[in-house]
Parts: C-alpha cells; sequence; structure tokens
C-alpha cells in the first residue's frame, strides 16, 4: 500500500479486484421496485376481491372473488420474497467485503507486529526479573514462538 493511497481508497480498489457488483448500476434496484408493487398489489387485489365476495348474493361470483384474492395473496408472498433477496443481497455482499478488508487489516497489524507491542500489560518481553509475571506467580506463555513475545495466563 502506498503512502498517498487512503484507507477508503485501498477499500474501494479491492472491491473492484473482488468484481463486486454495484447496487448503483440499477438492476437490482429495480427488482427490488417489482417487489415492492407485488406486495403491495396482491394486498391490493386481495382485500378488494375478499370485500366483494362479502357483499354478493350470486355464489359462482363470491367463489371466483375468493380465488382471485387467494391469488392476491400468492402475488404479495412472492412480491415479498423478491423484495427481500434483492434487499438482503446487495447489503450481505457489502457485508461480506467490509469483513474481509477488516480481517485483512487485522492479519497485516497482527503479522508487523502492530497488535503485540511491548508496553501491553498483558504481555511480557522478558519473562524475567523483580516485576515478571514468574515472579508474582503467574504461568508465562510463548504467545508468539520465534518472536520473544510472551503472554501471562493466571
Amino acid at each position: 500500500m502506498t503512502s498517498a493511497e487512503s484507507r477508503a481508497d485501498r477499500f474501494a480498489r479491492e472491491l473492484a479486484d473482488l468484481k463486486i457488483s454495484d447496487p448503483a448500476a440499477g438492476h437490482p434496484r429495480g427488482w427490488q421496485r417489482l417487489g415492492g408493487v407485488l406486495m403491495v398489489l396482491g394486498i391490493v387485489l386481495g382485500v378488494s376481491s375478499y370485500l366483494i365476495s362479502q357483499r354478493t348474493g350470486d355464489a359462482l361470483t363470491a367463489s371466483t372473488a375468493i380465488t382471485i384474492s387467494l391469488g392476491g395473496v400468492t402475488l404479495s408472498v412472492v412480491g415479498g420474497a423478491i423484495f427481500l433477496r434483492y434487499s438482503l443481497t446487495g447489503f450481505l455482499r457489502f457485508w461480506l467485503a467490509r469483513q474481509s478488508f477488516e480481517l485483512n487489516l487485522l492479519a497485516e497489524r497482527t503479522l508487523s507486529g502492530g497488535l503485540l507491542a511491548p508496553s501491553d500489560g498483558a504481555l511480557d518481553s522478558s519473562g524475567s526479573g523483580s516485576g515478571s509475571a514468574a515472579a508474582r506467580g503467574k504461568r508465562v506463555v510463548d504467545a508468539e514462538p520465534g518472536r520473544g513475545w510472551t503472554r501471562t495466563d493466571s
């Protein structure tokens, strides 16, 4: 990473490298709108058909209206599924990319020694001395073999 490249620029570049579709392209947003329209249309169709079936005296008209009302409920459920699929997909795709970026950043900080600093109170780089964990009766564990860092466990 160059010094001129900020964290946000790097994240945007890595998103482009992962070929994650941009939600601004409009295709998912169109499906999301279609799902919302189908939900509303299904509810309106179901309620109006049900009201027609309750206000008529003809059995044939009532059964037809009930059938149309069930079709409206089905349309509303399908619209809800389409809406949920396209609204959650964009969010979860971005969330997964963000998690991947943060995990990569954490790995870089860990490998460069940014997380295991000698000034950390839980770490003891010497393992001996009057202020060491061994003198206080705590067990000293090798936190990172080969680097000389130790961690104290109580």
